[in-house]
C-alpha cells in the first residue's frame, strides 16, 4: 500500500468518524469539530480521488470541503 492509498483510508475514516459522532449526538453539525473533520477529509479525499482520475468524486469532495469552510465562516460571522 502506498502513501496515496493510506491517505484515502484516512480520509474515509475521518468522514465516517465525523458522521458517527454527529449521529451519536456527540457533536453538532455546525460545530468546529464536525466541520473541521469534514474539511480535512474533503481535502484529503480530493487529492486522493484526483490522483486516481476519479474526477466526479474529486468535484464532490471539493464541494464538501468548501461547504465546511463556508459553514465555519458563517458561524464565525454570527458570533
Amino acid at each position: 500500500m502506498d502513501l496515496i492509498d493510506i491517505l484515502g483510508w484516512i480520509g474515509s475514516a475521518t468522514y465516517l468518524s465525523a458522521f458517527a459522532l454527529n449521529s451519536a449526538r456527540k457533536v453538532t453539525s455546525d460545530s468546529v469539530t464536525y466541520q473541521g473533520m469534514n474539511i480535512l477529509a474533503g481535502v484529503i479525499m480530493t487529492y486522493y480521488t484526483f490522483s486516481h482520475g476519479a474526477y466526479s468524486a474529486t468535484a464532490l469532495n471539493s464541494v464538501w470541503a468548501i461547504i465546511g469552510v463556508v459553514t465555519l465562516v458563517n458561524k464565525k460571522r454570527k458570533s
